[in-house]
C-alpha cells in the first residue's frame, strides 16, 4: 500500500456495510468449517456401520461428486447472472448453509443405507454451492484489492469451529458405541443452520459490484466448449491437465478407502486418526513450503517435474508395508518438500491454463469440475479391487501406479528457457510480503491487517471480481515470454489498461506485484489466495484429506 493510498483508505472511514457483511461472512465460514470436522474420517466410519465394503462406502461419500462435476459450472454461471434484493451471491450461500444442515442432522435420523446416501448427496451438492459462492462473493464486498486479507480474517473463526468439533470427537466418539457417534453431526448440523441464517442477514455485496455483474451477464458471455478449446490450445497445456488429473485421480483413490484401511488394518479409530489429520495438515503444509523454496533452486523444473511424481509414487508404494498409523504420518513429512517444491517451479505453466471468459463463479465452476469427476472414477476401482480380494494394503498401489503415469506425462513437458525475465514464484511473493510489511509500518498493525477490509471506497473496478482470475494468471508473469491472446470482452474488462491480446505488465509496484495498473486504495493482494475451502477436493461432504489418508505425488 501506498502512503496515499493508506491516508485514502483511512480518510474514508469504515463501511458499516462491509462491517456487518464481514461478520457475516466471518461467522458464514464456521458452517463449511463445521461440514468438514465431520467430513473424511468421522463420516467414514460412521457409514461403514451401514456398509462394510469398501464399494458401499465410497459410493456413499462420494456418489456427490458424480453431480458437483455439473453443479460447478451451472451454479456457477447462475449466480453470475442472479439479480436479487440480497445481491448475487447471498441467496445462493444463505440456503446452502441451511439445506447442508438440515441434511448432516438427517445422517443420525435415517435408517438404512440408500436414505444417508441421499442425505449425504444433498448435503455434498449444498457445499458445492457454497464453497463457489463464497469465494466468488469476497471480493465483490470488499474489492478485489483487499480480498486477501479479508479471506485471511474471515477463516479465523471458520478454524476455531472446527477444531472445536473435532475436539468433540476426540473427546467423546467411542468406536465401540454407536451412541457416541451422533454428538459431532448434531453439534455441525446446528452451526450450519445458524449461520446460513446470519448469511442471509448480514452479507451484501457492494453498491459499486453492480458493474461486474453486468459485465458479466453481457460483454464476457462466451460458450464453454470455445473456453474450453482455447484453453488446451495453449502451450503444454494438455501435459499440464493430463498430469494434474492423474494426481488427483491418485490423490482420489485413496482419500476414503485410506481411512478404512488405518481403522481396519492398523486399528486407529476415529480419535487418533483425527489428531494424525492435525498433525499433517498445517505442519505438513509449512515443512513443503519452507523446503521447498532451496529444493526448487537446487534441482531443475524438469527433474522436478518428472522427479517429484517419482518420489510420490514410491511413497505411496511404501505405504504398503505400513504397520502404524504415526508410518504415514513420517511420509507425509518426508513427501511435502517435494510437493511444494514441484508447485513452485510449475505455478506460472498452470496459472496460465486458468478460465478467461465469464464471471468469477463461471470460471470457478469450469475450473473445479473435471477434478471432481476425476477424482471419483479411480477410487471405484480401488474399491472394487478391494472387495474382490480383500486386501485393504492394494489401494497404496492406485497412487503409485498414477504417480509414475504422472512422470512418464510430464516428460513430454516443453518447460520454457529461463531468462533473466522468467517468473520466479518465491520472488514474487517475497516482494509481495516486503511490501504489506512496509504498508503495515506506515499505518500500525491494526489498520493495515485487521482494518484494511473495512477502510476506504470499493470502486466498480474494484468489485469486479471476476478480474481476480486474470490477476491470479498474470501474477507471476508469463513464462513463455509473449503476450497471450484475449478474446475481445474476455480478461480484464473495460478496466484492464491492456488491449486485447495484450499481457498485462508482471512487474510489482509499490502496491505489491501487481499485474494492472489499475490498483485502488487498499493493498492489493494480486491474487494469491491461500483460502483452503476452495481446493476441489473440498467441493463436497467428506473431502477433507488428512496428509495420512492422501499420500503426496
Amino acid at each position: 500500500m501506498t502512503e496515499e493510498s493508506a491516508d485514502q483508505g483511512v480518510a474514508g472511514g469504515i463501511d458499516a456495510s462491509r462491517v456487518r457483511s464481514f461478520i457475516g461472512l466471518s461467522i458464514g465460514l464456521v458452517g463449511p468449517r463445521a461440514n468438514l470436522a465431520i467430513s473424511g474420517v468421522v463420516i467414514t466410519l460412521f457409514v461403514q456401520q451401514r456398509a462394510s465394503g469398501a464399494l458401499a462406502v465410497t459410493f456413499a461419500l462420494t456418489a456427490d461428486r458424480l453431480v458437483s462435476w455439473l453443479t460447478y459450472p451451472i451454479v456457477g454461471r447462475l449466480s453470475d447472472r442472479t439479480q436479487s434484493r440480497v445481491g448475487r451471491r447471498t441467496p445462493y450461500m444463505a440456503v446452502s448453509l441451511m439445506v447442508m444442515g438440515v441434511a448432516t442432522w438427517m445422517f443420525t435420523v435415517v435408517g438404512g443405507y440408500w436414505l444417508l446416501v441421499l442425505m449425504i448427496l444433498i448435503a455434498g451438492q449444498a457445499s458445492a454451492v457454497f464453497t463457489l459462492t463464497n469465494v466468488a462473493v469476497v471480493p465483490e464486498v470488499f474489492g478485489r484489492s483487499r480480498w486477501i486479507k479479508a479471506l485471511l480474517l474471515t477463516t479465523v473463526l471458520g478454524t476455531l469451529a472446527s477444531l472445536t468439533i473435532k475436539g468433540t470427537v476426540i473427546a467423546h466418539w467411542k468406536q465401540n458405541d454407536p451412541a457416541t457417534w451422533n454428538l459431532p453431526f448434531q453439534v455441525a448440523a446446528v452451526i450450519l443452520v445458524a449461520v446460513g441464517i446470519a448469511v442471509l442477514i448480514l452479507v451484501r455485496e457492494a453498491p459499486s459490484a453492480t458493474y461486474g455483474a453486468e459485465a458479466d451477464r453481457n460483454r464476457r458471455a462466451r460458450p464453454t466448449r470455445d473456453e474450453l478449446a482455447d484453453i488446451l490450445s495453449g502451450p503444454n497445456a494438455k501435459v499440464l491437465i493430463g498430469g494434474s488429473l492423474l494426481f488427483w485421480s491418485g490423490v482420489g483413490s485413496t482419500a476414503y478407502v485410506a481411512i478404512l484401511f488405518f481403522q481396519r488394518v492398523l486399528h486407529a479409530g476415529a480419535g487418533a486418526q483425527t489428531i494424525a489429520g492435525l498433525a499433517t495438515s498445517l505442519p505438513v503444509f509449512f515443512v513443503g513450503i519452507g523446503l521447498g523454496i532451496p529444493l526448487s533452486r537446487k534441482l531443475s523444473p524438469m527433474q522436478l517435474a518428472v522427479g517429484a511424481p517419482l518420489v510420490g509414487a514410491v511413497l505411496a508404494g511404501v505405504q504398503y508395508f505400513d504397520t502404524h498409523l504415526w508410518q504415514a504420518v513420517v511420509l507425509s513429512y518426508i513427501g511435502a518438500p517435494f510437493v511444494g517444491a514441484y508447485l513452485i517451479v510449475m505455478a506460472p505453466l498452470l496459472l496460465q491454463l486458468l478460465p478467461r471468459a465469464g464471471g468469477l463463479g463461471e470460471r470457478l465452476g469450469v475450473l473445479l469440475a473435471p477434478f471432481n469427476l476425476c477424482s471419483v472414477l479411480l477410487a471405484y476401482v480401488a474399491a472394487v479391487v478391494i472387495d474382490a480380494t480383500g486386501n485393504y494394503r492394494l489401494i497404496w498401489l492406485f497412487p503409485a501406479v498414477t504417480g509414475l503415469a504422472h512422470a512418464t506425462v510430464n516428460c513430454w513437458l516443453k518447460y520454457p528457457d529461463r531468462r533473466a525475465s522468467s517468473p520466479d514464484m518465491v520472488k514474487r511473493l517475497w516482494e509481495w510480503s516486503v511490501v504489506q510489511a512496509e504498508s503495515m509500518a506506515d499505518t500500525g498493525i491494526v489498520t493495515g491487517l485487521l482494518a484494511a477490509p473495512l477502510l476506504g471506497v470499493v470502486t466498480e473496478e474494484d468489485a469486479d471480481s471476476a478480474v481476480v482470475i486474470d490477476m491470479a494468471r498474470n501474477i507471476l508473469g508469463n513464462p513463455y515470454g509473449d503476450p497471450l491472446d484475449t478474446p475481445d470482452g474476455v480478461g480484464g474488462g473495460e478496466d484492464n489498461d491492456a488491449g486485447p491480446g495484450e499481457a498485462q505488465s508482471p512487474e510489482p509496484t509499490d502496491d505489491g506485484p501487481s499485474v494492472s495498473e489499475d490498483t485502488h486504495s487498499g493493498v492489493p493482494d494480486g491474487g494469491v489466495d491461500p483460502y483452503p475451502t476452495i481446493s476441489p477436493v473440498e467441493g463436497g461432504v467428506g473431502s477433507e484429506a488428512t496428509g495420512t489418508e492422501t499420500p503426496p505425488e
